[in-house]
């Protein structure tokens, strides 16, 4: 058999001073010699199992992301065997069981398969990294802590056990176990890595499911079994962290925290609510400090300029319109945090506040002790502000003291939920407005939506088209093949996609005749008013995003 150094200084892996370097330090460590060169840095792992694949005559996956792996292998080797020596069954067939290693010279993994379950091992030879990926895909999140939690406990709970997990006392006592904290520190630091926006953790009757939101898509997350066990410990050291009633598990609960993650401070917001089976947690992750920038929102050149021209108005209304979700809060923070300049006093009313800007003063309204959006919105004229935004206009009293505010000199921004900008104007009247009073205050109606922007990393032409409308088949599309960059999905980060409606004199007109939306939406189009839809498809050929996806935000017209 070649030796080690051979191979790689016949490859040209390394050069003959790098082997003779390499080999006076594993003398002097007694480390061996191949992990001495990745140390060193000479060679790469996926360049030394190559080699190691070809010296010892065994096959090499560099990639195991597209290997599917049966449930019945995941089954046949306990989780215990595979964290402690990292390594990832593959496939089973009778006794003949192929493992994933990564270092071919560790013969404890086979030894112990062989003497426990009587498998018959087959190696191959795989980087750290893909197996720790299929060990986190197949076995779950937090795998490694739920195997010691359940150790000691003594294995999973009988039924006699199972009324213990119920028990007050018992969950506070889990809760500040080190190990639970430790399993939802893994779940939270796992969100961040995927950057989820929000975590939902639900329980079922037999079941638990944990979903994060990456872009705007839920997607499940895979974890032991076990956990279902762990449920409500897991639940009460969210609920302590948050500084919730524990005990209380009848009522929905709102908290927040502020934890270090990965170097970074985020902001968390929980809610708790009791359902069917248990209490349900929704978990928003928010970071601490974000840099609200115009250029960042997406806008193209010409609805940049546009946009720079309303906010700078010194008076009257401007609202955003959407569904929640749909980015109008971080466009109404950017916009204040552009005007928020020396000499000018910018007073919000939120539910809830999402962000803590420097400079603004910002107010929580709390309907429960009668503090809504109208009572605060009288109470903060007296502090004499330039511009104010009032989070929501839900119904007529808001309505009419946001118009009225504006029409005394005031800047307000605000946000109503419609499908699209130019059905902002007739909401308004629906909610009991006078058509006047809408003409003479609204600067312009602004919608948008969230698409999600194709993974540069594994961005590629596109040649499929036939099952996308006929549309879009003569233009240049891509996609995103998945990568590890974007988890496989395809889609990383999102932008905007936005449609400006400027209430000018023709606009006007039609509001003060109470004209439809449709109508609204004609007159504009003749004057260059561009929709969602024309917004979507400039990113489309842009090469920014997928038909699919500004079809799932907004609805192609004939």
């Amino acid at each position: 058999m070649a030796k080690l150094g051979s191979i790689l200084i016949e490859k040209g892996l390394i050069s003959k001073e790098q082997f003779d370097i390499a080999m006076k330090e594993s003398q002097r460590t007694g480390e061996v010699i191949g992990k001495v060169l990745l140390r060193l840095r000479f060679i790469t792992q996926e360049q030394l199992l190559e080699v190691l694949s070809f010296q010892l005559g065994l096959k090499y996956y560099p990639n195991l992301k597209d290997i599917s792996i049966s449930s019945e292998v995941i089954k046949a080797v306990p989780a215990k065997f595979v964290l402690h020596y990292k390594f990832m069954p593959l496939t089973i067939k009778g006794k003949a069981l192929t493992i994933a290693i990564s270092n071919p010279m560790d013969m404890w993994p086979s030894e112990e398969l062989k003497l426990h379950f009587d498998y018959n091992v087959e190696r191959v030879l795989a980087p750290d990294k893909e197996i720790a990926a299929l060990i986190k895909k197949y076995y779950g999140i937090g795998a490694e802590t739920v195997e010691k939690i359940m150790t000691q406990e003594g294995g999973a709970p009988t039924a006699a056990e199972k009324v213990r997990y119920e028990e007050i006392e018992d969950l506070e006592k889990g809760a500040e176990d080190a190990s639970v904290i430790k399993l939802v520190n893994q779940i939270l630091q796992e969100a961040v890595s995927a950057r989820a926006t929000d975590v939902h953790l639900e329980q079922y009757r037999s079941s638990v499911r944990v979903r994060y939101r990456i872009d705007g898509i839920l997607y499940d997350m895979q974890l032991p079994e076990q956990i279902k066990y762990l449920y409500q410990a897991i639940v009460s050291r969210i609920k302590i962290i948050s500084n919730l009633d524990v005990v209380e598990r009848r009522l929905p609960q709102d908290g927040r925290a502020i934890i270090k993650i990965q170097d970074k401070q985020v902001d968390l917001r929980i809610s708790v609510i009791p359902s069917l089976y248990g209490e349900n947690v929704v978990i928003r992750i928010l970071p601490v400090h974000l840099l609200f920038k115009l250029e960042d929102l997406g806008l193209v050149p010409a609805d940049m300029e546009k946009l720079d021209g309303i906010i700078q108005k010194p008076h009257g209304i401007v609202f955003l319109t959407g569904p929640t979700g749909s980015g109008k809060t971080t466009t109404l923070y950017t916009c204040l945090t552009k005007l928020n300049k020396e000499g000018v006093k910018i007073i919000t009313i939120e539910d809830p506040i999402e962000y803590d800007i420097q400079g603004i003063m910002q107010i929580q309204v709390k309907p429960d002790i009668g503090f809504t959006f109208a009572n605060a919105l009288r109470s903060i004229l007296r502090h004499d502000p330039d511009i104010m935004m009032v989070g929501e206009v839900r119904d007529l009293e808001t309505a009419e003291l946001a118009i009225r505010t504006a029409l005394t000199g005031h800047l307000i921004f605000s946000t109503l939920h419609t499908n699209d900008a130019a059905s902002g104007a007739t909401r308004l009247m629906d909610i009991g407005i006078e058509p006047y009073l809408v003409a003479s205050s609204v600067n312009a109606f602004i919608s948008q939506r969230l698409v999600r922007l194709i993974c540069p990393s594994c961005k590629e032409e596109r040649k499929d088209k036939e099952a996308l409308p006929p549309y879009f088949k003569n233009m240049k599309l891509y996609r995103g093949r998945g990568c590890e960059n974007c988890k496989s999905i395809g889609y990383k980060e999102r932008t905007a996609i936005y449609e400006i409606l400027i209430v000018n004199d023709e606009i006007k007109e039609l509001i003060l005749k109470k004209s439809t939306a449709s109508q609204i939406e004609k007159e504009a189009k003749e004057m260059g008013f561009k929709t969602l839809l024309d917004s979507g498809i400039e990113k489309i050929k842009k090469g920014l995003t997928t038909p699919e996806e500004v079809l799932r935000v907004t609805e192609l017209v004939d």
